[in-house]
């Protein structure tokens, strides 16, 4: 037998040659940028479908709600805030977030006719609400309290409201909270 002599023996390879090297890098960048972009292609669907989800359920009932209300109304004003509703100042008839419609006064079979009532749909942008506040006479409407008065909340998943006048037609601009919006021409006043 012969001894070991390390001058003899062959070299075995212990590494990776810096080819090889260089091709799984390589191959590691190609899968990293194809799950990368899978990746950001699923965001933007995601980000699709849950505007797509506003626009698809939520505004139509938006829309139906606000359509009964504002058909029965004789008369609307918009005003760019909630106080300014309830005190009567600052009318606009462009940017608005706030509309105050004036329902008809209606008689009953020989009695004398009664006052109109009034409503306020306002929204309300720290909480996303859309709210609607019936108000059965002036001296409510000056009282009313945006967090004491009934009402009934139309949507909570509203991110802006913007009422507006177009050739004396309202219409309605609805923005969701993923972006997606939708403009509802309501009624002439």
């Amino acid at each position: 037998m012969k001894p070991f002599n390390t001058a003899y023996s062959s070299h075995t390879k212990e590494g990776f040659t810096l080819v090889e090297m260089t091709v799984a890098i390589l191959v590691g960048l190609m899968i990293s940028a194809a799950a990368l972009s899978l990746m950001n292609n699923q965001i933007l669907t995601f980000n699709i479908l849950r505007t797509q989800n506003f626009l698809v359920a939520e505004a139509p009932q938006i829309n139906n709600t606000l359509n009964r209300i504002v058909s029965r109304g004789s008369f609307a004003r918009l005003y760019p805030s909630f106080e300014d509703a309830t005190a009567s100042t600052n009318p606009t008839l462009t940017n608005a977030d706030t509309l105050l419609l004036v329902f008809p006064s209606t008689q009953q079979s020989g009695a004398a006719l009664e006052a109109p009532s009034f409503g306020v749909i306002a929204f309300d942008a720290p909480n996303n609400n859309l709210d609607y506040y019936p108000v059965a006479d002036l001296a409510s409407l000056n009282a009313l309290d945006p967090d004491n008065s009934p009402h009934w909340n139309i949507s909570n998943q509203v991110a802006n409201i913007n009422y507006f006048i177009q050739n004396g037609v309202l219409r309605i601009r609805v923005t969701g909270p993923h972006g997606g919006s939708i403009i509802y021409t309501n009624t002439t006043l």
